[in-house]
């Protein structure tokens, strides 16, 4: 009984012994599998153009600008509100002196305090202030669209770097497939020589081709490698980041594909793309510059008052005493009457408290003042001048932008049509060049063909394979530009 009561405990130690060890082997599955999937991120287009747009440094400093920008035109705003001022002072005097207050010459220190309150208006100055409301409202709304073109840039850069990844990454696949079947093919020679149907010299064309696909495989993986670390860098993340890049699915190009015209992908470039419209927002700006310059030849109108008072340790309060009677004559012919005068009598008292002082010493004061420009040295006419000038640039500068962006969207389009044709034409041969392979393959394994001409035939089809991919992702990059120019983004 003793027995079978221990054996039963043991194999209840080990039922939980084994359960703890697979828990513990789970949980060391899970960590691996948490640890695995937070190393490699996947990364798709949008999430590194997201990316880029909140971390690269750029584009804040392009905001910054921005937020500069909003601070000119809220600061243009609050101009046009009264000015408040107030201010105050403690003044000590010694030896001979005026005090302010009561006028009087002392020898003794007097310690005067003094405050003022003053408020001041435009009323008119030429609309400069609205002029400049206008202008620097223009400038934030340029400086918005800098920062949206500066998005762009990045993005199209981003794509491109993320294009090129794709690309060297279907390299690298046709580099191994092609090593596979090269790697076929010698094992297929190596049997037809031992069994004594070719030469062995032929095997040292394949080894040749085999060496050549080897290391179009090691040209592929640093390539994949150069464009990672480039998108890295524009991503401004650690080279050492783990990174997954989300291949998408790219369909074939339709051979009967419409490219959209470069006349009607400008007309919608000029009404969305941010560099268009930012450019005319600043030329708008200097016009306003004009007028705001011109403000300056117009009278300015303002309103102004204030309040003021004052203290000082000579301020003693006035006494009145009793009126004083002096003689000063007689009434001719009556000596008996006389003739007095009555002197009101003052005396100073005690000095007067601060806040006394401080009621009594209180003065306002309030008026208009006119200024009216007669002769400045020629500052308005030549600042007038120098805003037309700063307007025709502008001017020019948004020509320029418009012409640049034209010439840039026919480039892609005929970038696109380019594409499209060498894509037909590599579609073309790389059809001929398989069926031409496999005649020569048919051959060789006949006896009929050498190694050379085989290793030829395959290397000719390497090449023509290669040559479609680049050809096939320089036409979906240069329609997708075109698609983002029309207002399409970039999607692939």
């Amino acid at each position: 009984m003793r027995k079978f009561q221990f054996m039963a405990l043991s194999r209840a130690g080990a039922r939980r012994t084994l359960v703890s060890g697979c828990q513990l082997m789970a949980a060391v599955v899970l960590g691996l599998w948490a640890s695995s999937a937070q190393a490699q991120e996947k990364w798709d287009l949008q999430r590194c153009i997201d990316h880029a747009w909140a971390e690269n440094l750029q584009l804040k400093i392009s905001k910054i600008q921005q937020d500069i920008n909003e601070a000119n035109l809220l600061q243009s705003k609050i101009q046009r509100l009264p000015n408040l001022n107030a201010g105050a002072g403690q003044q000590w005097n010694q030896g001979r002196s005026v005090d302010q207050f009561t006028n009087q010459f002392t020898n003794q220190q007097v310690a005067n305090f003094n405050a003022q309150l003053s408020a001041g208006a435009t009323l008119f100055n030429g609309f400069r202030q609205l002029n400049a409301i206008k202008q620097n409202k223009s400038i934030l709304e340029a400086s918005r669209y800098d920062v949206e073109q500066a998005k762009n840039d990045l993005a199209l850069n981003i794509a491109t770097t993320y294009l090129t990844i794709l690309l060297n990454r279907e390299l690298l696949n046709t580099a191994r497939i092609q090593l596979q079947n090269t790697q076929e093919q010698l094992d297929r020679t190596l049997r037809l020589i031992e069994a004594g149907s070719l030469a062995e010299a032929n095997k040292y064309d394949i080894l040749s081709q085999k060496a050549n696909n080897e290391n179009q495989i090691t040209v592929a993986e640093n390539n994949v490698e150069i464009a990672t670390v480039r998108l890295k860098i524009l991503l401004q993340l650690p080279i050492e980041t783990q990174m997954e890049i989300v291949v998408p699915t790219l369909a074939d190009p339709n051979p009967a594909d419409v490219i959209m015209l470069p006349s009607e992908v400008f007309a919608i470039a000029q009404t969305n793309q941010p560099n268009v419209l930012g450019a005319d927002k600043t030329e708008l700006g200097a016009r306003q510059g004009i007028d705001l310059a011109r403000g300056n030849a117009y009278p300015t109108l303002s309103f102004f008052g204030g309040f003021t008072s004052g203290t000082s340790s000579q301020f003693r309060q006035v006494v009145r005493g009793e009126p004083e009677i002096q003689q000063i004559g007689f009434l001719t012919g009556n000596p008996s009457q006389t003739v007095s005068t009555i002197s009101p009598s003052f005396s100073q008292g005690a000095v007067l408290g601060f806040g006394d002082q401080f009621d009594q010493n209180l003065r306002n004061n309030f008026g208009f003042q006119l200024q009216i420009p007669i002769f400045n040295r020629f500052q308005v006419k030549n600042a007038i001048t120098v805003a037309k000038f700063q307007q025709q640039r502008a001017q020019l500068q948004a020509q320029n932008i418009r012409n640049t962006l034209r010439q840039t969207i026919e480039q892609a389009y005929a970038d696109a049509r380019a594409a499209q044709r060498a894509f037909i034409s590599n579609v073309t041969r790389v059809e001929a060049l398989t069926q031409s392979l496999q005649v020569v393959e048919q051959r060789f394994n006949a006896g009929a063909a050498n190694s050379l001409d085989y290793a030829l035939a395959r290397n000719n089809l390497n090449i023509a394979q290669s040559d479609l991919i680049r050809s096939k992702f320089d036409y979906i990059f240069r329609t997708k530009v075109l698609d983002f120019y029309a207002g399409k983004g970039l999607k692939l």
